[in-house]
């Protein structure tokens, strides 16, 4: 059994760390690899989403004594990592068609 660390910041939050990190990678890797017709459509989604996710879940956590108030920035979240996987699903289809 793993023994967890105290969670004493939204830092702490695995869910933070792996969308942080996912973030860092949208941004890095896979925007910049993107045509340049895309630049101002699906670069610029992916950037964002890619950005508000830990962003929202940070920000809710400084709201975690508000149920509804944490619930909902959780639920933005969530929002935000479906538009991901829609715009991730979009890059996939895309350059797969390119490369025909």
């Amino acid at each position: 059994m793993d023994i967890k660390k105290p969670i004493r910041s939204f830092r702490d939050l695995e869910v933070y760390q792996n969308t942080y990190a996912a973030s860092i990678e949208v941004n890095t890797k896979i925007t910049p690899k993107l045509p340049k017709e895309e630049q101002y459509d699906l670069t610029d989604q992916l950037r964002r989403s890619s950005k508000a996710i830990p962003r929202l879940i940070a920000e809710g956590y400084s709201k975690k004594h508000q149920k509804k108030g944490f619930q909902k920035y959780l639920d933005d979240a969530l929002a935000e990592s479906n538009e991901m996987i829609v715009s991730l699903s979009h890059v996939r289809d895309l350059l797969r068609v390119s490369k025909l």
